[in-house]
């Protein structure tokens, strides 16, 4: 929730000592993409551009380095390096590995933020490339393990779908299990609460405290974006006049506007990345058991999805793993309950339909 913010928020104003470079390889389909993403950053960042320039790369990739200028296209030199790079991605990451192993111990700390890398591995996966997907994880492993390195280049992986899922039914685990987790939840409510009524005051549309409560009601996962989304929804839909705000106003907002139709553009993602994540039996089982649990505020008992466990334990487990790890669905006094309840009622209205009775 909110983690690409607070990573290029990392990127804008890094801690002392420490420098940073964000690249997102959600866009990515192989190795070379991941490779190529991170030396198209070092080589455009103003601390290390020469460096890389000596690398012993081939005839095209250092013609393009001795070409790259500060505050060069990123975006660009990474599509033209992997071009550069070829098939031979392997040899291109022992290169970078080196440089990166040559960097002065005094010249503070490094950071590679590599957003959105189980998208990447899981498209590889999907597409039976799983000793590519492999080859990669172990590099990067190898990378986070090396003496040398040890001090000096630090990762941070994200995504938006949770990585151990993917691996572990690639049989891949062994990769990652040097990471340390880390879980990015929403807001609890007093943090929201403060938020609204800065938001509020900062934009000259004042919330008394019955109507905050209200939204964070509705809500009931204060989701960051989610409660920017209802407070800009509200304001529009009071033509910008506080007076004009009522319970019956905020209602409508919520189940016209944000869990309406409107509200897909925000939503639907929820659908699409089990689409990503999980394989085809289990992306069924899960949209089973959301469609059971979107019925009510209150979920559904786990005596009721009996009838789906017998369908098949393994991916029932599996695929409810993944939707309490990626925040779908929280448990409760042996109930399964939607974290959002903003999820929950849109999922009702647009996934829900063919689950109610």
């Amino acid at each position: 929730m909110g983690k690409t913010s607070l990573m290029l928020e990392l990127d804008r104003a890094p801690r002392e000592d420490w420098e940073v470079i964000y690249i997102d390889v959600e866009g990515g389909d192989g190795p070379a993409d991941c490779v190529a993403s991170i030396l198209a950053a070092l080589a455009a960042h103003p601390k290390y551009r020469t460096r890389f320039e000596a690398m012993p790369f081939s005839k095209a990739v250092k013609d393009l380095l001795r070409g790259v200028s500060v505050g060069a296209s990123i975006s660009v030199l990474q599509v033209e390096l992997k071009q550069a790079i070829g098939s031979d991605w392997g040899q291109a990451a022992d290169q970078l590995e080196a440089r990166l192993t040559s960097l002065d111990d005094a010249g503070g700390k490094l950071l590679i933020i590599l957003d959105e890398l189980p998208i990447l591995i899981s498209r590889m996966l999907r597409g039976e490339r799983k000793e590519e997907a492999e080859l990669l994880l172990s590099r990067l492993r190898r990378w986070r393990q090396a003496p040398a390195l040890r001090g000096k280049v630090h990762t941070l992986i994200g995504g938006s779908i949770g990585l151990e899922g993917i691996v572990r039914r690639a049989g891949l685990s062994g990769s990652i299990n040097d990471l340390v987790p880390f879980r990015l939840n929403s807001w609890d409510q007093s943090t929201a609460v403060e938020f609204l009524k800065e938001l509020a005051s900062s934009c000259g549309f004042p919330l008394d405290d019955e109507s905050i409560a209200r939204i964070l009601d509705l809500l009931d996962d204060p989701v960051p974006y989610h409660v920017q989304l209802f407070f800009s929804a509200l304001r529009e839909e009071s033509r910008v006049d506080p007076s004009l705000v009522s319970s019956e106003l905020i209602d409508r907002c919520f189940e016209e506007r944000l869990s309406g139709p409107s509200g897909t553009a925000h939503l639907d993602h929820y659908e699409k990345r089990l689409e990503i994540a999980l394989d085809e039996r289990e992306c069924q089982m899960a949209y089973d058991i959301l469609g059971l649990a979107c019925r009510g505020r209150d979920g559904v008992a786990f005596a009721d999805l009996e009838d789906l466990r017998r369908q098949g334990s393994e991916t029932f487990q599996s695929a409810l793993g993944d939707l309490e790890a990626d925040g779908y669905l929280r448990r409760d006094d042996r109930r399964l309950i939607f974290r959002s309840n903003l999820l929950r009622t849109w999922w009702r209205k647009h996934r829900g339909r063919d689950q109610e009775r």
